[in-house]
């Protein structure tokens, strides 16, 4: 079965949201090691349940395989790092897209997008958090009477849309959650422009557009990026069918630029050497 899959070019003023199943069984053929870096399979291996293991596997090969669909690169070769409060980016800053990163138990999310710096958030709708609580110590007013407000059934999950929204300001922000959680307010609809002060790259003042995003029952989730006109655009990857169908892109477009590079002095019959990109020359095989 072939995957459904998004352009390679990413639309302007679109966030590009991937989602999946973080507990899908994959093809035995599979092997989600060979797409990760060294750091990254080491850190898989040092977490202690093999099911919490298995879903940073996916999740980090997912967020590979994005980047390199967009970037028409090879997602093995890919050099990533992170900002000093652990955001993920890539090594080359300057290069699109932008992309953010987050899970909750099996649901992964990925946003892609040229819009700027991105954030996204999700959470599994709990009813045991202590919703009027946490609210009252640590939200704005206005947000902890928004809680308070809701029927009791449903104040868990006004609490979690709220957490989500300030999680994904502060992600796009570049900045963890000790910059304080009621510096700023989410509580309005359907958009929130969020003001934070001391973003990432310095201490000037930066404006977050915040936007509720429609998950699988029993989930919320949020994304933001800069005050502007964009739009979501979801693309569930359903079943590990897809996840195969994207390696396999991958896998012919990598060997029909194998193919068609031109040899090198050191490189006999064109062969060997480390590829850096994926051709996208108008006679690439097609993608399905």
């Amino acid at each position: 079965m072939n995957a459904v899959l998004p352009p390679r070019k990413l639309p302007a003023s679109v966030v590009e949201v991937w989602q999946f199943d973080l507990d899908m069984r994959l093809h035995p053929g599979i092997d989600l090691d060979s797409i990760l870096s060294v750091e990254e399979r080491s850190r898989a291996d040092r977490y202690v349940f093999a099911r919490d293991a298995n879903r940073f596997r996916l999740c980090r090969a997912m967020l590979r395989l994005g980047l390199g669909w967009y970037l028409g690169a090879n997602p093995r070769e890919l050099a990533l790092t992170v900002n000093e409060y652990g955001k993920p980016r890539l090594r080359e800053s300057s290069a699109a897209p932008h992309f953010n990163v987050t899970h909750s138990e099996g649901l992964g999310l990925i946003a892609f997008t040229g819009v700027g710096e991105v954030g996204i958030d999700a959470e599994a709708v709990r009813r045991e958090v202590d919703a009027l609580e946490v609210a009252s110590a640590h939200f704005t007013e206005r947000e902890a009477a928004m809680v308070a407000a809701a029927m009791p059934e449903e104040q868990a999950g006004t609490f979690l849309r709220l957490w989500t929204r300030k999680e994904a300001a502060l992600k796009a922000a570049g900045v963890g959650i000790g910059r304080g959680l009621s510096a700023f307010d989410v509580s309005r609809t359907p958009d929130n422009l969020a003001r934070l002060s001391g973003g990432s790259e310095g201490s000037h003042e930066t404006l977050w557009m915040v936007r509720d995003m429609e998950v699988i029952d029993g989930f919320v989730g949020a994304v933001a990026a800069a005050a502007g006109d964009w739009s979501i655009r979801q693309w569930p990857i359903r079943s590990e069918d897809a996840i195969d169908s994207l390696i396999a892109q991958f896998d012919k477009l990598l060997q029909y630029a194998a193919r068609s590079r031109p040899p090198r002095h050191n490189d006999r019959n064109g062969k060997g050497g480390k590829l850096q990109s994926i051709s996208r020359e108008a006679d690439a095989p097609p993608l399905t």
